[in-house]
């Protein structure tokens, strides 16, 4: 349990963060958020950070690149995860309202299913800051394609699951932050490279056994709730 697994690795465009005000919870946690993210116009009008995220047994890893090409790393704990999901922008028609807000559904929402150029799927991630004030932030990220946004939503789910039933194993509770915890850091591994990259494939953790729980929202899951 002392070495971290790679899960999976996509490249992403990062919006960056914004504090969820109206909402913490659910889906409705990340719609005020995305919407000061990300452009009304869609991807043609989005700037952001070119970069790696990856998803590890133990936590989240973004990496890119600053404006003097230095490599930039950061590191959330995966026990700093609140929420997650793959979502993408819509306009749904509302009756009486010709400028109907726009909203952010799971990918396989029946409003989300058609791929749209103009809005490409979205990784959004609620995560408690592990330093400073521990608010929470809805970090926000535009992918290339519906199976990047899923693989990192599924990884997501799987490491806050595996990780929930190791502590649990252990007797640790559900406290964070110890020094000594295997969990809080990805250690020397990755070196921020993403050296010794490999795929891992499928899990036999069961949700009601590691205290996670799939959101279900209108019948579709792209979407997970961690009770945190």
């Amino acid at each position: 349990m002392g070495e971290s697994t790679p899960i999976c690795r996509c490249r992403v465009l990062y919006l960056g963060s914004a504090v969820p005000r109206q909402s913490k919870d659910g889906l409705q946690g990340i719609q005020e958020p995305l919407r000061s993210l990300y452009p009304s116009e869609g991807a043609i009008g989005a700037k952001g950070i070119d970069s790696w995220l990856s998803v590890w047994s133990n936590g989240i890893l973004l990496e890119n690149v600053d404006e003097n090409r230095k490599q930039v790393t950061r590191f959330f704990p995966i026990d700093s995860l609140h929420y997650c999901a793959a979502v993408r922008q819509v306009l749904i028609p509302e009756r009486g309202n010709n400028n109907p807000e726009p909203k952010f559904l799971p990918l396989d929402s029946p409003f989300a299913r058609t791929p749209r150029a103009q809005h490409p799927p979205i990784f959004a991630a609620i995560l408690r800051r592990t330093t400073g004030i521990k608010v929470l932030e809805c970090h926000t990220f535009i992918c290339k394609r519906e199976a990047a946004a899923n693989a990192l939503l599924g990884g997501c789910f799987h490491a806050y699951a595996d990780n929930s039933y190791a502590r649990q194993l252990e007797g640790g509770g559900s406290g964070s932050g110890s020094s000594n915890s295997v969990y809080g850091t990805i250690g020397g591994k990755s070196n921020g490279t993403g050296e010794g990259w490999r795929s891992r494939a499928g899990s036999t953790t069961t949700l009601n056994s590691v205290g996670v729980s799939r959101q279900a929202i209108n019948g579709v899951g792209d979407a997970y709730t961690v009770k945190n």
